[in-house]
């Protein structure tokens, strides 16, 4: 495996950097209330505080729904990392085992 030693360690280094991203996505979302419900007193008495308010809540939304899809995603490029880091220790050693017949 000597040739591919090079390889599994950039496939590994390249798995734990997506790990790692996925980790701090998942403790930004783990800190965040589902909804923040900002009311309109928040702004005390201004005109268009509830629409302030809404639109508040709207882009909390957002980024509450961005940031669970970046999750997603980056677990399932590490999980597609690893599989590949299988698939390619698993056919190198059955090419090698078959050439040492």
């Amino acid at each position: 495996m000597t040739g591919f030693d090079i390889h599994f360690q950039a496939l590994e280094s390249c798995r734990t950097a997506v790990s790692k991203a996925w980790g701090q996505y998942e403790s930004l979302h783990g800190g965040l209330p589902e909804t923040p419900g900002t009311r309109a007193a928040s702004f005390g008495h201004v005109d268009g505080a509830a629409a302030l308010a809404a639109a508040v809540d709207a882009a909390y939304s957002a980024l509450t729904a961005e940031t669970a899809d970046a999750r997603t995603k980056l677990k399932g490029v590490e999980r597609a990392l690893e599989s590949v880091q299988d698939n390619v220790r698993t056919a190198h050693k059955a090419t090698s085992t078959s050439m040492q017949v």
